[in-house]
Parts: structure tokens; C-alpha cells; sequence
């Protein structure tokens, strides 16, 4: 875990925590009221994997799109938002 600042020494210093965390991979919590509130942390800079229990849920949500009825024609759905239907 990284540093800790209350939320107003986090405003005075902003700039300096995000880029410790762009640079050095830092993360810091914010506290109010000596309670911690928020956490900045990096971003990922690569797409992680997925796990299993991710991937079989896409599987079934996958699985079950297939199911559904599609529309025999095309259609317009702004147009059918503007009548009020789904």
C-alpha cells in the first residue's frame, strides 16, 4: 500500500499523487475525518485476462442471445422509442 493524505493535503497536491501513481505504480488513499474515503491507484496499462468464471459467464450470456427472436424487417429504433415501445 502506498501513502495516505486527507483530502485536503490531496487537493494541495493532486498533480504530484496522480503522476507517483502513473510513474511509480503508488497508490494512495484519501481520509476524511481520519476515516479512508477514496483511493487512487495506476491504471492498467496492458488488458488483463479474463477469468474463468468472466468467461463462462460471457458463455452464457452469449448462449443465451441466441435465443432471442429477431425482427423479421428492419427497423428504426429511435423511431419506435419516440412511439413509446421496445
Amino acid at each position: 500500500m502506498g501513502a495516505a493524505y486527507s483530502l485536503s493535503e490531496v487537493k494541495a497536491r493532486l498533480s504530484e499523487v496522480v503522476r507517483t501513481a502513473r510513474t511509480q505504480g503508488q497508490e494512495t488513499i484519501i481520509t476524511v475525518d481520519g476515516e479512508p474515503a477514496a483511493r487512487i491507484v495506476p491504471m492498467d496499462s496492458a488488458p488483463r485476462e479474463l477469468s474463468d468464471a468472466e468467461v463462462a459467464t460471457m458463455r452464457v450470456l452469449m448462449r443465451s442471445l441466441s435465443h432471442l427472436e429477431r425482427p423479421a424487417s428492419e427497423f428504426d429504433a429511435v423511431e419506435l422509442v419516440g412511439e413509446g415501445r421496445r
